[in-house]
């Protein structure tokens, strides 16, 4: 426990980059802990918009190692500052179809609250600092999309 008596002292992190389909419900386990019994899951999935154009799929590229060891820096400093038992931050690269998740986060807490919070913080920072860049394959083409939201 750490000096407030809430979290484990040492969190759980898992963190990566994947080219295979992601398992939301594998990855929750693989964080799972008795101790905690807040945990909040974030599923990115690929939606297709309605602006005038169908999107088929997306296409992630990623400086792999940097964007890994982004990710596993940002789990771990989410992790620290909101007291998280465990934090998971994987990301997909490559063709992602509409409907299947693109990216989980995971936060895992003594209380909701701080799952809550942790996992709003570390998808934030994923979006905005990660070497991950996406490419809609549209209907009409593709196009590199800027400011992942």
């Amino acid at each position: 426990m750490n000096a407030r008596g809430d979290a484990p002292a040492t969190p759980k992190i898992v963190s990566g980059i994947e080219s295979d389909p992601l398992n939301a419900a594998a990855l929750v386990d693989s964080v799972r802990r008795d101790d905690c019994g807040g945990i909040v899951v974030f599923e990115g999935t690929v939606r297709s918009p309605n602006h005038g154009h169908q999107v088929l799929a997306l296409e992630y590229e990623a400086w792999e190692d940097r964007a890994a060891s982004q990710l596993h820096r940002f789990a771990t400093e989410v992790a620290i500052e909101f007291d998280l038992g465990a934090a998971l931050a994987v990301h997909r690269v490559g063709r992602v179809e509409v409907g299947d998740p693109a990216v989980v986060i995971v936060a895992v807490a003594v209380h909701r609250g701080a799952a809550f919070q942790a996992a709003s913080a570390l998808i934030d920072r994923v979006k905005a600092e990660g070497w991950i860049w996406k490419k809609e394959l549209r209907s009409d083409g593709e196009i590199w999309i800027e400011g992942c939201d």
